[in-house]
């Protein structure tokens, strides 16, 4: 192999090299893009039916016309992109479903105990006249009417501590574990009963 042909492999191979990183910077900047759009679903869903058809459609060509690799490559990519990357479910924050729910305070629950015995990690959104636990989806798995509520009582629970609900039809702990846990379980309790013992209103 001769000099310059040395040189021309070398000189192909920087191009190939600084193609590459331009291509990988292209797609670094386009990850958030994509993310707003996957947030469309309507849109979202759009792109990915066009780019199912458009891969199926390279797919058959590239075997029906015994064309390269790359191109049946691209096709089962653009295929798969089309079939598997669903679009994202909208997020909702602690504060659109506070305001969602007409809750005023937004407090660690702890894990919350159901009714079979099974614990969920859960948010106590405490209204003007409910309380409601939810889990980390921000799904309510329990509602009590203040007006039903009897006593809160704070414990020692195991290595934990034990937030108590007791009311004229429900009944709900919520247990409080680590170093903060006796702390954490005192805010639970003291921002419930605040809105329990809250003042009358002064008649004009």
């Amino acid at each position: 192999m001769t000099d310059s042909s040395i040189s021309i492999l070398r000189a192909g191979a920087a191009r190939l090299r600084r193609g590459g990183l331009w291509v990988i910077f292209a797609l670094v900047l386009m990850i958030p893009k994509v993310n707003r759009l996957r947030r469309r679903r309507r849109a979202w869903n759009l792109i990915r039916i066009l780019a199912a058809i458009a891969g199926t459609a390279i797919l058959v060509f590239g075997l029906a016309r015994g064309h390269g690799f790359a191109l049946i490559f691209v096709g089962a990519l653009m295929l798969l992109f089309g079939l598997l990357l669903n679009a994202e479910r909208p997020e909702i924050s602690i504060d659109a479903r506070a305001k969602e729910l007409g809750a005023l305070i937004t407090v660690d629950g702890g894990r919350y105990i159901d009714a079979a015995g099974n614990r969920h990690r859960t948010k106590l959104f405490v209204g003007p006249d409910r309380l409601w636990a939810l889990d980390s989806a921000l799904h309510v798995l329990l509602e009590i009417p203040l007006t039903q509520v009897r006593t809160l009582v704070v414990e020692p629970s195991g290595t934990g501590w034990s937030f108590r609900v007791d009311g004229d039809k429900t009944k709900a702990e919520f247990i409080y574990e680590g170093s903060f846990a006796q702390h954490l379980a005192d805010v639970a309790e003291a921002t419930v009963r605040s809105r329990l013992n809250r003042e009358l209103p002064v008649l004009p």
